[in-house]
């Protein structure tokens, strides 16, 4: 399949990775894809870092002025968050194919959990945007990305560009929600035994507030991120608490400079695999407040089964 080509009959998203070496390999790729933008009428823009950017411009010459330009490092700072931009665009574009070309700045996420939850928000593109009619080449560099991260694009992408001018079908890809369940049934890291710990009892949830207020405040948690975090927990809670069975327990503590906090009660729940990450329409829809919790964080994550369920939330306090 050739960039692009595409029926309006059967809108879908086109969702291609490129991965190369270097420059010269991401503008062999990158400046024919954004010419036949240009020549089709889409809204172009390229998401994508510095240096790669003042090259793009630079041959694009008088055409640059015909891409949106966004920085890497202001738009990727969230996956959920940037998922919702992306939903917005769209939106904004209305009729007219987007046509995006994105590339994240990995030398800002050194963590493992931020290159997972990077990795699964590629996986989602293709579940939240698979009924528009976008076009999207993710750029990865050999050179910058680590191994994993390179390794992972081959699962998240349909189609990916590698030593060609043309995609390929990719024989390693994974549907988002068998990818994103692999990656819920990885095991939480073990809760510190010095963790403080409260029974959650009722609907009123105020003391579970000034709980975690007193000690997140005391855990150098600053003061404007408190906030977020509360309202995050108090939805999460609320579910537990309607939808759980009981004992239902809240856990706070600091670690690897950052607030962990934990719901956990001991029902049985098997969550979709998507729950809480494909944006509602309304505040009424199901997902909503799951939805919004992951907005208010900086990771919120799920694990459900026979033996309970845990909802564990991180913020950092740096």
């Amino acid at each position: 399949m050739e960039v692009g080509l595409m029926t309006a009959a059967t809108p879908s998203l086109v969702h291609q990775a490129l991965l190369h070496s270097g420059t010269e390999e991401f503008l062999g790729a990158a400046v024919p894809f954004l010419r036949e933008g240009f020549a089709t009428g889409d809204h172009i823009i390229a998401v994508i870092p510095g240096v790669r950017r003042d090259a793009l411009r630079d041959v694009l010459g008088r055409d640059k002025e015909r891409v949106e330009f966004f920085d890497a490092t202001e738009f990727y700072r969230h996956p959920v968050r940037t998922i919702a931009a992306y939903h917005d665009v769209l939106r904004q574009v209305g009729s007219v194919r987007l046509r995006t070309l994105a590339e994240l700045d990995w030398k800002n996420w050194d963590q493992d959990w931020e290159r997972r939850e990077w990795s699964r928000y590629e996986a989602l593109v293709n579940a939240v945007f698979g009924g528009s009619n976008a076009q999207v080449i993710c750029s990865y560099d050999r050179s910058l990305a680590p191994p994993p991260v390179v390794e992972q694009a081959r699962r998240t992408h349909p189609e990916i560009f590698e030593g060609g001018l043309h995609p390929a079908y990719n024989d390693s890809y994974t549907r988002p929600e068998h990818y994103d369940a692999g990656r819920d049934r990885l095991p939480l890291p073990e809760i510190p035994a010095d963790a403080a710990r409260l029974p959650v009892t009722s609907l009123d949830l105020s003391p579970m507030r000034s709980f975690l207020t007193e000690r997140a405040l005391r855990m150098g948690l600053p003061e404007d991120r408190l906030g977020p975090l509360c309202m995050a927990v108090n939805e999460i809670a609320t579910n537990a608490v309607v939808h759980g069975t009981p004992p239902i327990e809240f856990r706070v503590w600091r670690q690897d400079g950052a607030l962990h906090c934990e719901v956990a009660d001991v029902g049985l729940w098997h969550p979709e695999a998507l729950t809480g990450f494909l944006p509602p329409e309304t505040a009424v829809d199901s997902g909503f407040g799951l939805w919004s919790a992951r907005l208010l964080v900086d990771l919120l994550e799920i694990r459900a089964g026979y033996h309970g369920t845990r909802v564990r939330l991180r913020t950092a306090c740096e």
